[in-house]
């Protein structure tokens, strides 16, 4: 027996005049079932359960050889299959497959849909998987699961799930349409964030200076009495040869506070601190807009925007302003939003240049991020759990002075506003109209652009539930 409140859910299909008809998902997905016998020397791109990402639904493959692989037999994965997480379900754990290579294996945890039934003619792989990343879908999960044992969902559940399915075939292309335009934006990122990381990489390695190769040396008494810090890591062999082919940039470097930057700790919003506080998911006038370590992505844009409003005075940010998560996760993100107040939290640093330079502001963001990727932070940080980095240790940072024009090149792949493309979009073309505007944008305004076409999609989507006529705008 069962006293979980969630296992008493039920959804009742409205009365529609629209001819909606839900089904379940046993009646509508196909599973790819083929296994393939791994081959130790051979290359194979491999997804596990953590490469989905929950927040976009973009799924990262890895390149491994076969013994690098966890199991000795994986599922096969191919271009446009839909991932659906086993063991975070509940979380959205479910990814569209864009890339398109050989040899592609996933973890045997996850559920791989590749193609839809002839259910319904109109159906499309692409309008399932808008609403297997709805709050529709996870609701469903929720009430099946078990709270107090561990959360796992199989085929065996998929008969317990339904989905609407429109029956207007323009409103299945129109979701179809906005789901794929959603899809090539959150890979445009992707992309956009690894060519940043080459372009640097690229860089530091052409412009090294010719001394001898790198040789360890102990650190000496002088060495550790400068720094004033008895961390081991920052001694040890990974920190100072990863360190060195910076320091051995031909055009120097600088530290933040050379570069004119001044690194501030965010405000407390305790609310023994405050005395007034409300919280909100939706923007309300007077409110701040929240910039909270924990939201910000590894692309350098917030996977969600909390809202507070108090009477109390915070500070505020500044467009140009770098935002930096001080413990666990230190990710980064420059704010380029004019529109709202802005401020973080006690977990958020923010480093500010009085001469509102953001090519500057921009590519040390960018360079952070590589500095973390590349674990630089994490050996400079104090503290166990990801480590803890406070003001006192940014100019521990050595910023590469790159030539002005690579530090556009750079700039320009996270933020380069440009004019959406000629003439309007129409149905037909509206994924292809989106794929020419994408090929300019940066990273900054392929997530503003994203998000703005997944709000459209979810009033769509609870107009379909709710078995109301939607009116496609073309």
């Amino acid at each position: 027996m069962c006293f979980s409140p969630g296992r008493y859910v039920q959804f009742i299909p409205p009365e529609s005049s629209t001819g909606v008809n839900f089904a379940s998902l046993d009646k509508l997905l196909i599973l790819r079932e083929s296994k393939i016998k791994i081959k130790k020397g051979d290359l194979y791109y491999y997804a596990a359960i953590s490469d989905i990402d929950v927040a976009t639904g973009g799924v990262t493959f890895h390149k491994m050889r076969g013994y690098q692989l966890p199991s000795k037999k994986l599922s096969a994965g191919a271009y446009g299959d839909v991932l659906i997480s086993t063991v975070r379900t509940y979380r959205k754990g479910i990814g569209y497959v864009s890339l398109d290579v050989p040899n592609m294996v996933t973890t045997n945890a996850v559920m791989n849909v590749c193609d839809v039934t002839d259910y319904d003619p109109n159906l499309t792989l692409i309008y399932v998987y808008a609403f297997l990343r709805s709050d529709f879908f996870v609701e469903q999960v929720w009430s099946m699961l078990n709270r107090g044992m561990y959360r796992r969902m199989d085929k065996g559940a998929l008969h317990k799930i339904i989905i609407p399915i429109s029956g207007d075939s323009r409103v299945v292309h129109y979701v179809s349409a906005l789901t794929q335009a959603i899809i090539e934006k959150e890979k445009f990122i992707r992309e956009r964030a690894k060519h940043i990381a080459h372009l640097i990489d690229m860089e530091l390695a052409m412009g090294q200076k010719k001394t001898p190769p790198f040789s360890y040396s102990q650190p000496t008494l002088r060495e550790v009495l400068k720094k004033g810090r008895l961390d081991a890591a920052i001694y040890d062999v990974e920190y100072k040869e990863k360190i060195h082919k910076i320091l051995n940039y031909k055009s120097g470097t600088k530290t933040p506070t050379e570069m004119g930057f001044v690194v501030t700790p965010g405000p407390s919003l305790e609310i023994k601190i405050l005395r007034t506080r409300v919280d909100s998911d939706v923007p309300k006038d007077g409110f701040y807009s929240l910039i909270l370590p924990t939201n910000i992505s590894e692309y350098g844009t917030m996977s969600k925007v909390p809202y507070m409003g108090t009477a109390k005075k915070l500070p505020l940010l500044k467009p140009g302003d770098i935002i930096f998560g001080e413990s666990g996760t230190h990710r980064s993100i420059v704010l380029l939003d004019f529109e709202r107040r802005y401020t973080t939290n006690a977990h958020g640093l923010y480093a500010r240049q009085e001469e509102d330079n953001l090519i500057k502001s921009i590519f040390f963001r960018c360079f952070f991020d590589w500095l973390y990727k590349n674990g630089i932070i994490d050996l400079l940080a104090v503290g166990g759990a990801g480590g803890h980095f406070s003001p006192v240790y940014f100019d521990e940072l050595q910023i590469p002075q790159f030539p002005e024009d690579k530090q556009a090149e750079i700039v320009q792949l996270y933020h380069n506003p440009i004019p959406q493309p000629k003439g309007k979009a129409k149905l037909e073309s509206f994924v292809d109209w989106h794929r020419q505007w994408n090929k300019g944008l940066g990273i900054w305004e392929l997530d503003r652009e994203m998000k703005q076409l997944q709000y459209t999609l979810r009033e769509v989507q609870d107009k379909i539930i709710g078995g109301n006529t939607v009116k496609v705008p073309f």
